[in-house]
C-alpha cells in the first residue's frame, strides 16, 4: 500500500494578486514534499503541472 497524504498544499511565494506569485512546492501539512505530477511544456508557450486523477472507487 502506498502512502497517501490527507492534504495537498500547492505553495506559492505570495497571494493571488494582479502580479502572479511564483510556484514554490507541493507538500503535505508537515512540509514534506509530494510528487503529484510532472511539468509539461505546452504548444502555446505555457507550462502545465499535469496531475493525473483517478475516478473514485464506486464500491467504497
Amino acid at each position: 500500500m502506498t502512502w497517501q497524504p490527507n492534504v495537498i498544499n500547492i505553495v506559492f511565494d505570495g497571494p493571488p494578486l494582479h502580479e502572479a506569485p511564483r510556484f514554490v512546492e507541493v507538500e503535505d501539512d508537515e512540509g514534506h514534499p509530494i510528487r503529484v505530477g510532472e511539468w509539461v511544456p505546452r504548444d502555446d508557450g505555457f507550462w502545465a503541472l499535469r496531475i493525473e486523477c483517478t475516478a473514485p472507487d464506486a464500491a467504497r
